[in-house]
């Protein structure tokens, strides 16, 4: 079954990057800034060729990332989009922080349609030493995002969940987000979920040791 509702759901990756920090590896170079002291004689298709900065390399989409996500099973069936991904990838303005990206749907078996499910996300960071201001940068934006029809951000917290810290982010119209690094920081897994059954938490539950 084509669950469509990714095709909505997974934008929220694209509407976060429009305000994710950059990363230092994507600042600018000297040389990609304009030189005062640049010869005037010097021929102006050289100059222009070489203070073009250059393309920021495309987001893979990567299947295979979602071994870093929770395991269906226990009445939770899971479902890889890999048009939704491919469309949220092709983002450039992702590119600066993420390398890869695979983004599928958490549902309850036997819940047709779904009343409660789960996008998520696994991004690959192109620096896995980002720190705690980025990485609260990128919660914040996707939060506000993922909340944007949903009554705005109401609140924040932090848990831990089979060990791993976990920061929650709540929408007024109830809509619950989840943000998790792993793999020495270089994955971020981040959940939105939607229903009365609070599915997130069960899904987070099953994330691999």
């Amino acid at each position: 079954m084509r669950l469509r509702l990714l095709g909505i759901v997974g934008l929220l990756l694209v509407g976060c990057s429009t305000s994710l920090p950059v990363s230092p590896s994507a600042a600018a170079s000297p040389e990609g800034q304009p030189s005062s002291s640049a010869p005037a004689s010097r021929n102006p298709s050289t100059s222009s060729e070489a203070t073009a900065p250059a393309e920021s390399p495309a987001v893979v989409s990567d299947e295979a990332l979602l071994q870093f996500a929770p395991t269906a099973g226990d009445g939770i069936a899971f479902s890889y989009d890999p048009d939704t991904t491919d469309e949220v990838a092709a983002d450039p303005r992702l590119a600066a922080d993420v390398s890869a990206l695979a983004i599928g749907l958490f549902t309850v078996t036997g819940q047709s349609p779904p009343a409660d499910f789960v996008v998520a996300s696994v991004a690959r960071l192109r620096d896995s030493s980002a720190g705690e201001a980025w990485f609260r940068g990128y919660r914040d934006s996707y939060d506000q995002s993922a909340c944007a029809t949903a009554g705005g951000v109401a609140g924040h917290a932090e848990t831990v969940i089979n060990g791993r810290t976990v920061f929650i982010g709540t929408c007024a119209a109830g809509a619950i987000t989840y943000h998790v690094r792993l793999a020495g920081g270089s994955i971020v897994l981040s959940l939105t979920s939607v229903g009365p059954d609070r599915l997130g938490e069960r899904v987070l539950r099953r994330l691999p040791a």
